[in-house]
């Protein structure tokens, strides 16, 4: 994951991480490997949140991957969940870190192949 200062002309909005106040440090790019080879990742799984923490993967109970980020401090804290199965992102979760089950959103991914 590759960070970058925020810069007020490309990165004025609202920001996980950072809607309290400006934040200094924003995701700029993010790059998952699954057996050596880089996944497709759309750049909105990842680029509204802001001054990442910590990182770590995990296996959950359904056998997928998960990549979690956390960031932010006291009330702009929150928990990023990118959801990988068979080398694809299936699914996000940001969520409050105070408040889980109140403030939070999922996006679902669907990878349908284009057939000629």
């Amino acid at each position: 994951m590759l960070l970058r200062p925020y810069d007020l002309r490309l990165d004025e909005g609202l920001w996980h991480g950072g809607s309290e106040s400006t934040p200094k440090q924003v995701v700029h790019h993010c790059e998952i490997r699954y057996r050596g080879k880089a996944v497709p990742l759309i750049r909105g799984a990842y680029s509204d949140l802001a001054e990442v923490n910590a990182i770590s993967f995990y296996k959950n109970q359904r056998g997928e991957m998960v990549l979690k980020i956390e960031g932010g401090d006291a009330a702009d804290s929150y928990r990023a969940y990118l959801v990988f199965s068979k080398g694809m992102l299936v699914r996000r979760r940001v969520e409050n870190s105070g408040f889980p089950n109140n403030f939070s959103e999922e996006t679902r991914y669907v990878n349908i192949p284009v057939r000629d």
